[in-house]
């Protein structure tokens, strides 16, 4: 068993990032929309300003009253994004109502930065990977640094979320790997393939013992209990015979990151 450390692997999108920035200095803001008071969202947007500041791009937060009408709310993001100084835009997920996703598509192809519009994501499952999200890319740097290959090797998803399940679906299908996508699974249940992908969202919900032997894991998923972020993937259950571990968190959320900031500045 192997824990991937992401955060050392950010480090070297650090210095790749520093050496970009230094010969093309950042030009505009890297603007952050969120609706509501989600408490991951605060979370993960303070990361995200965190990181920005400390390699000198520039932030603009739009934060909205989930109370307000749709109308209301659409009109606040579209200005938002139209501002001429704001380079990439991203919406914070999840936002707190099925009748919002749609603001999603008010970000142009240009400011989409977490490739989430519908624009973006007609490429994508249409086989252009020319431009890939931050997760895929994450996911991709993943596969590579520990050389998995999943040609004609199962792997099972668990969650159909738009961020994680169903865009890593596509991708492993593109790599040739049989693949199985769950939109629900009881604990317990054994978990046979290759390659686990976790992007529930369910604290703890997967235990050690129901994954065959030297299966790698990517955990994506995270919860919030007691103020802390909790992964899909119990790490207290037996985990010794299993492969390459990315775990939630420290595994691939710091590189989502990098990569979302590399997806500003187009590299």
């Amino acid at each position: 068993m192997k824990i991937f450390d992401g955060r050392e692997h950010a480090k070297l999108l650090d210095k790749r990032i520093k050496a970009y920035l230094e010969q093309n200095p950042a030009e505009g803001a890297l603007g952050i929309v969120q609706v509501g008071d989600d408490f991951g969202s605060e979370k993960y947007i303070e990361i995200k300003k965190k990181y920005c500041k400390s390699l000198g791009i520039s932030t603009k937060v739009l934060k909205i009253d989930q109370n307000l009408s749709d109308k209301i709310i659409y009109g606040m993001v579209k200005e938002f994004i139209d501002d001429v100084n704001i380079k990439g835009v991203i919406i914070q997920l999840p936002l707190p109502r099925k009748s919002l996703n749609k603001i999603l598509n008010l970000i142009p192809i240009e400011k989409d930065v977490d490739l989430l519009t519908s624009q973006s994501m007609t490429k994508f499952y249409a086989d252009d990977f020319t431009k890939l999200s931050p997760v895929i890319r994450a996911f991709k740097y993943f596969l590579q640094k520990n050389s998995i290959n999943l040609e004609n090797k199962k792997c099972i998803i668990l969650g159909k979320g738009v961020l994680v399940g169903k865009p890593i679906g596509k991708y492993v299908e593109h790599l040739k790997a049989r693949t199985d996508i769950l939109s629900k699974y009881s604990a317990g249940t054994p978990l046979n393939c290759h390659l686990l992908v976790l992007g529930a969202g369910v604290s703890n919900l997967v235990m050690g013992e129901d994954i065959i032997p030297e299966c790698n894991v990517v955990d994506f998923g995270y919860s919030v209990i007691d103020g802390r972020c909790v992964g899909d993937l119990c790490l207290d259950s037996k985990l010794n015979h299993l492969g390459v571990i990315s775990p939630s968190p420290g595994g691939l959320g710091p590189l989502v990151v990098r990569f979302l900031i590399m997806n500003f500045l187009n590299i």
